[in-house]
């Protein structure tokens, strides 16, 4: 469990590539500085070992979000789908000590930005599963259309919880950032509008 939570801190803050696992034992306090690859034998099984610690608890907020939103008849609309996508991550974010959402982001600038590379790595089924519901939801958009959208959405929801994270650890909070909740909505409207609003024709 050390090692996971170091391993998390570490390369939330220092990223992939620049975090040994040598360092990440050292950091955890074991006495043998081979004890990461002991266990995890290598960086992509040791990442996958921290989803997997964070995950059962974000999934299951998510899935109690989604079956509120079905009990209340919001299936249908896509600003209560993506609250059920960013809910959780900022809830997480919000935690004293969190350094998840930021070492979520760290993997997927280590995956070149592409958060539909994510799964791959990580698994996140249920956050797949909603974000079918979202795209499900917007007929008007042809495939070519709607592709890249979710990645920006999803790189938008990283890049921005993220901050939130970063500025939940800050000693010196800027005065002037909004609460928590305030932020999230306007999260969620943005991610919504990017999603929602109408194709235009290309230029000719």
């Amino acid at each position: 469990m050390q090692i996971l939570r170091t391993a998390e801190r570490l390369f939330a803050t220092q990223g992939i590539d620049a975090t040994s696992l040598r360092q990440i034992s050292a950091d955890a306090e074991q006495r043998n500085t081979a004890a990461a690859k002991y266990h995890f034998q290598n960086k992509p099984t040791l990442i996958r070992a921290i989803f997997d610690y964070r995950l059962d608890g974000i999934d299951t907020r998510r899935a109690q979000l989604l079956k509120l939103a079905e009990d209340e008849g919001r299936l249908d609309e896509p600003w209560h789908l993506v609250e059920v996508l960013v809910r959780p991550l900022a809830e997480q974010a919000a935690e004293p000590g969190s350094h998840y959402v930021r070492f979520l982001d760290r993997v997927c600038e280590h995956v070149g930005r592409d958060v539909t590379a994510l799964p791959e790595i990580a698994g996140l089924d249920e956050a797949v599963a909603v974000g079918r519901l979202v795209t499900d939801r917007l007929p008007f958009l042809s495939q070519p259309q709607v592709r890249p959208r979710i990645r920006w959405a999803g790189q938008l929801i990283l890049t921005a919880l993220a901050d939130l994270e970063q500025r939940n650890a800050s000693a010196d909070p800027r005065s002037d950032e909004p609460d928590t909740e305030t932020f999230v909505v306007a999260l969620i409207d943005a991610v919504t509008g990017l999603l929602t609003a109408a194709a235009s024709a290309p230029r000719e």
